[in-house]
């Protein structure tokens, strides 16, 4: 009697094969999160900052714009309503999908056209304590347009010195400062969360450099702390320490010198992360100009038609012109917004590569790197740039670049590109 064999691995080797690719990994660091850096999809941009509060237990600050969120009439009403949730979890790092605390808050808004131009702002209390390290990732949700914002943040083990154990107040708007720079003269007030007697100030007023290209091999110098003035800081009457930013430049906050750890508020230029001046514009055509060009634009009498001239040459008509103007200038203030570290956005590494190449079409972000890649992913024949998270006392948004000789072609290629009137 003849057998006749039944071959059932392959089926059941194909059904898992299938049943696996049915779902996504909950681990941050195996998603592409290229949608983080793409300017243009950003149609919610809510502000946060982490505040340890108390030793097992901390604040996310949050400040939104409600003008961003969608406004729909009420039935038989004459007034308009809008709703957003903002959820937070908790995670140990970006490898890992173990949710450790997770909150979250609904928020409602009437009015009585169908924008409002209001912030909403509070926190949200979160179980983590002060020295361990964890992973936020904040989902902010139009309740009425389904759209969506997604942020991460690190709480760092710093030994309850970095600057998440601040909270700064802007004294002259009476809100609480979420971002670590700001674009004026500012009088804040600073409260440490636990009592201290002296706060430390070192002034910077450095002048750095910007990135040098991809494939370009220099030695890293180590940075001089050394401040240019320090000064000290007593507790007021109301326990908190105020301060005056004036000067561009640095200001570094510690309560314990023994380390560097602390505070850092920056005073860059009017506007920032936006531009809004003329020559705010020349300092980023440093990466697509020649020496002579760069130091005509700069010595130029009238800069704006200096940079509408260097433009209208590279283009083959004012339209076009003003296409390589709006999408350029936008990178630039699109990795201010997300690259600033104690440097601005556009000057860091990933701020040239975004200005150059534009936002990656693929991102991977584990606890110490990002990788980015310019076409399909995991195709040998695609560009990618993988950045090292450093160790920065000033920064937790400071990575370095992987440097390497094979950049150099691709490189002058795309500068050429920009100088032909044409974009990568």
């Amino acid at each position: 009697m003849k057998r006749h064999r039944i071959i059932i691995f392959p089926l059941i080797i194909l059904f898992v094969a299938f049943f696996c690719g049915c779902f996504t990994s909950n681990k941050i660091s195996q998603q592409n999160i290229a949608d983080l850096y793409r300017g243009d999809y950003h149609f919610l941009n809510p502000e946060f900052h982490l505040y340890h509060s108390q030793d097992s237990s901390a604040l996310l600050y949050y400040r939104l714009n409600e003008d961003e969120l969608l406004y729909i009439r009420k039935m038989q009403q004459d007034s308009f309503y809008s709703s957003v949730k903002i959820f937070c979890k908790v995670t140990s790092d970006y490898e890992s999908s173990d949710i450790i605390d997770s909150s979250s808050v609904i928020l409602k808004f009437s009015s009585l056209t169908n924008s409002k131009k209001d912030f909403a702002t509070g926190s949200i209390p979160l179980k983590i304590k002060i020295n361990q390290s964890y992973l936020i990732t904040v989902t902010t949700t139009d309740l009425i347009s389904k759209k969506q914002d997604i942020s991460f943040f690190n709480a760092e083990s710093t030994n309850g010195l970095g600057a998440q154990n601040f909270l700064v107040n802007n004294v002259d708007n009476g809100q609480v400062l979420l971002s670590n720079y700001v674009d004026t003269i500012s009088n804040l007030a600073i409260k440490y969360n636990r009592p201290i007697q002296k706060l430390y100030v070192s002034y910077y007023k450095r002048d750095f450099p910007l990135a040098v290209p991809p494939f370009a091999v220099t030695e890293v110098k180590a940075f001089r702390f050394t401040p240019d003035s320090s000064f000290t800081l007593a507790p007021g009457a109301d326990n908190l320490f105020h301060v005056k930013i004036g000067d561009k430049g640095f200001y570094h906050f510690e309560a314990d010198t023994t380390s560097h750890y602390g505070l850092t508020i920056y005073r860059y230029g009017t506007c920032y992360p936006t531009l809004c001046q003329a020559g705010q514009l020349v300092p980023p055509l440093r990466y697509i100009t020649s020496n002579e060009e760069y130091d005509r634009l700069n010595t130029a009498k009238d800069t704006k038609q200096a940079i509408d001239e260097f433009w209208l040459n590279l283009a083959s008509s004012p339209d076009r012109a003003k296409s390589l103007i709006r999408i350029f200038y936008n990178r630039v203030q699109d990795a201010n917004k997300f690259f600033t570290s104690y440097v601005e956005g556009w000057k860091t590494d990933r701020g040239m590569i975004y200005v150059i190449y534009g936002p990656p079409m693929t991102v991977y972000r584990t606890s110490t790197s990002e990788t980015w890649t310019y076409g399909e992913d995991r195709n040998f024949m695609s560009l990618s740039f993988t950045f090292q998270k450093t160790d920065n006392p000033f920064s937790n948004n400071d990575f370095a670049l992987y440097r390497s000789p094979m950049f150099r072609n691709m490189w002058y290629n795309t500068v050429d590109m920009w100088r032909q009137g044409r974009i990568y």
